[in-house]
């Protein structure tokens, strides 16, 4: 459907609903994807997806019901349906009527690419073949996913809001292995013109060989050094918890330390709309989006807050726009490393799980690469380790953070930290 055809079909669905209080979201959305392991192709994905969800509420309770029936016609029954279901519905003491009239929303263009958006078979397949051919060639077992996509979103209110957005993503993600040598690489962009697959390719290929023969670590004290990836697996966990309700509640490492330093000054997490992966201009509710600060050099200055909150507490509300970024210096990885007497590097985790949420421990293992630094060079593979750490506490210790890189949620560094005694489990 065309953006115009959109909007006209969720202002139509307003209409319809005959109540006082009414949100209609209509998205629709591609994912195309390539599957493979054991050096071939396991699953060929291009899945397609319309779907309305209309909310209708009466100042005191709501319901919402979700059809895949977009035709204009089908309209009158599906807001029958969701009146009907608001008869049945309780009272709900957090009701919040739609969200007010007159909304400015940002217009992100850059978060659409025309290429991208079409899906096209022929660059996965090929990204994928060299893939697995560099794999054969080497005697490595290849497994990964490779994909595109898009979403169209449109949303208006029975208060007269009326946006849409579009977005388009690529990636292209995969892992190496020769017995319990392996690596791993993830790449993503809005784009599919931003994966550098080759490169990608010849390092992972590279980083096989040099993991191959890990020994044990020996317990003693050694700096950090984390990957862009392994960055953002520990970051990533952040966003879940940076909620205003939650730290008020008492029930959040957060709770009580807003305006207050609570990491290191080399700690700097923002939102930008327009940054590394652009953002989501408007969430479910038809809430604009806004570039936040979240932690600036350690200095907890905003928590995400729902309206009700913000209504409750005086607060103003707002929401991750699904992009974070943490802010990086100058150089490499290779340049980190360089800088590093002796130090253990580490390419990824996996397997995190909370300890306590209260205090944002977190426990999980290593994977796809651990190794031993001496005087600032790479001497051996060791193996993957079980690690118990507070990343609060490991970003007060960063001596040195590189330039960043697209990972995960946005734009993430690698960095180094200061001096931790294994076996890392406090």
């Amino acid at each position: 459907m065309t953006k115009q055809e959109m909007l006209d079909f969720v202002q139509a669905a307003v209409d319809a609903s005959g109540t006082t209080d009414a949100v209609a979201v209509l998205s629709e959305s591609r994912n195309a994807s390539v599957r493979f392991g054991q050096n071939r192709i396991t699953q060929n994905l291009d899945v397609f997806k319309r779907e309305l969800r209309l909310t209708v509420g009466d100042g005191e309770k709501q319901a919402t019901v979700t059809s895949q029936r977009i035709d204009i016609h089908a309209l009158p029954g599906i807001a029958s349906e969701a009146r009907a279901l608001l008869e049945t519905s309780s009272p709900d003491p957090e009701y919040m009527a739609p969200v007010p009239g007159k909304q400015i929303y940002p217009v992100i263009e850059e978060a659409w690419d025309e290429f991208t958006s079409e899906c096209p078979a022929a660059p996965r397949m090929e990204a994928v073949g060299k893939v697995i051919d560099a794999a054969e060639t080497n005697g490595f077992i290849a497994a990964g996913i490779c994909g595109m996509h898009n979403k169209q979103t449109a949303l208006a209110t029975s208060t007269g809001n009326l946006v849409a957005h579009r977005d388009t993503s690529a990636e292209l993600s995969f892992t190496m292995d020769k017995g319990l040598a392996s690596s791993y690489v993830d790449l993503a962009g809005t784009s599919w013109g931003e994966l550098s697959i080759d490169s990608a390719i010849t390092t992972v290929a590279e980083q096989v060989k040099l993991n191959e023969n890990a020994t044990e670590i020996e317990p003693g004290d050694y700096k950090i050094i984390l990957e862009p990836e392994a960055t953002w697996n520990l970051l990533m966990f952040l966003p879940w918890m940076m909620s205003a309700r939650s730290a008020d509640e008492g029930t959040s490492v957060f709770s009580g330390m807003e305006g207050k330093k609570i990491t290191g000054e080399s700690f700097t997490l923002s939102s930008s709309l327009f940054g590394g992966r652009p953002g989501n201009p408007f969430n479910g509710e038809g809430l604009p989006a806004e570039d936040v600060m979240w932690f600036d050099k350690g200095v907890l200055k905003n928590l995400s807050c729902d309206r009700f909150t913000a209504q409750k507490t005086g607060r103003s509300p707002f929401f991750i726009p699904n992009t974070i970024d943490m802010d990086g210096g100058e150089g490499s990885i290779e340049d980190l490393i360089r800088g590093v007497d002796r130090g253990i590097l580490i390419r990824r985790f996996w397997y995190i799980r909370f300890v306590d949420q209260k205090t944002m421990k977190l426990t999980g293992m290593t994977r796809d690469g651990v190794f031993l630094v001496e005087n600032g060079k790479i001497v051996k593979p060791l193996k993957d380790f079980r690690w118990n750490w507070r990343p609060l506490t490991l970003f007060s210790n960063i001596l040195n953070i590189g330039a960043q890189q697209r990972k995960g949620g946005g734009l993430i560094p690698p960095v180094v930290i200061d001096k931790q005694h294994y076996p890392f489990t406090d």
